[in-house]
């Protein structure tokens, strides 16, 4: 097993930056580790973009936050120079502040209640003297209609849970389970990282003229994809709609070649039902399969995370059979998840991004709304 040196920055600005000593498979085991020995499982959930550096070590850029993770493998000497931190020198976790909530206040004359969950208050409803009919008679109040939304557009019924599987459906792809707990017997804390950073951390920010050109152009095509997706629940075969939602996918994100991989239902293993670039109908014919897990794509199914790497050759995830078999060398790699009602139905991926090896925030973002519609497409069909 190796070891890693994982920096994992502060959440905001009062907190404290800590580097940690992990023993893992690969970098993305260390990394979610030392998130967990921290109390932040489940922070890398969605979106990433990884840039591998010079010196070989990963910056990951959690999307939604902007914060930058550092993972580098250390070697003997680097293991050898570590030094840890004693128990004492450990600071304790800061409990997050509790969200404060409204001051219920009440009218004259209405009681208040107190919640079992709250010590603040909220008042009773006013009494309806309009309840009864003349003589006595209660009226008869209407049953709630469960069909009906609440105000906001919420659904009465919560729209997570799954509709039922007609008897002679298709077997359900298996479920997506969060990950096991991972043992973090082989996690210290340093008191310092044994090769500071000292290029630059994650990716170049744009100049205020260009952000805001960039934010509009990825408006405009969210937009344009917001309405062109509607067509694909149009699509009657699973291999027409998923070359609808590659073609929309690689029309938005420039890139040589992309394919879509569908996970076996009973074993998770990705095979590939669309294809587009030169060697497509190589692919398609080769009846590659991808074990469950395994590289980018697998790791991707299987752990519901997008994924942007700029240069696969120096990630020990990536798995590089396909592109052997077909003569296609990979260089850059963009991967969302097919996922919904918490199963896996496979991934999309585009790879070898045309202008430079980053793919942007904006086109994993395409890539992820997407990827769910496709999930969305096909979890239908199996109720049909």
């Amino acid at each position: 097993m190796s070891k890693f040196e994982v920096h994992i920055p502060a959440t905001d600005g009062n907190g404290f930056n800590v580097t940690l000593k992990v023993g893992a498979d690969n970098w993305m085991s260390a990394l979610k580790a030392g998130l967990q020995k921290l109390g932040e499982q489940g922070t890398i959930s969605q979106n990433v973009m990884v840039d591998i550096q010079e010196d070989n070590s990963i910056h990951v850029t959690e999307a939604a936050s902007g914060r930058v993770f550092r993972i580098r493998e250390m070697t003997e000497e680097d293991i050898a120079k570590a030094q840890v931190k004693r128990p004492s020198q450990i600071r304790p976790a800061v409990a997050p502040a509790p969200a404060q909530r409204a001051e219920v206040k009440t009218e004259p004359g209405i009681p208040a209640v107190k919640r079992p969950d709250d010590h603040k208050t909220q008042p009773l409803p006013k009494p309806d003297l309009d309840t009864t009919k003349k003589g006595g008679e209660a009226l008869k109040m209407p049953s709630p209609d469960l069909n009906k939304t609440l105000p906001g557009n919420l659904a009465a019924v919560p729209a997570s849970i799954p509709a039922a599987v007609p008897r002679n459906a298709t077997p359900a792809p298996r479920q997506h389970k969060p990950s096991a707990r991972l043992e973090l017997k082989d996690v210290e804390e340093l008191v310092q990282p044994i090769r500071p950073s000292t290029g630059s951390i994650g990716r170049a920010k744009s100049s205020p003229n260009i952000a805001k050109s960039q934010r509009q152009e990825t408006e405009d095509i969210l937009a344009d994809i917001f309405l062109r997706v509607v067509d694909l629940g149009s699509k009657k075969e699973i291999e027409e709609a998923m070359e609808f939602v590659l073609d929309l996918v690689m029309e938005k994100v420039p890139c040589e070649a992309g394919s879509v991989l569908r996970a076996d239902g009973a074993t998770g293993d990705l095979t590939f039902v669309a294809a587009r670039g030169p060697k497509a109908k190589e692919i398609l014919r080769a009846n590659i399969i991808v074990p469950a897990g395994t590289g980018i794509a697998g790791f991707c199914a299987a752990e519901g995370v997008s994924v942007a790497v700029s240069d696969v050759e120096k990630d020990p995830r990536f798995y590089a059979e396909v592109g052997a078999r077909v003569g296609y060398a990979t260089r850059s790699m963009l991967c969302a998840p097919m996922m919904t009602h918490g199963r896996s139905f496979g991934c999309v991926q585009v790879i070898n991004r045309k202008g430079g090896p980053q793919f942007l925030e904006h086109e994993v973002g395409v890539m992820a709304y997407l990827a769910h519609q496709a999930a969305l497409f096909l979890n239908q069909k199996l109720l049909e």
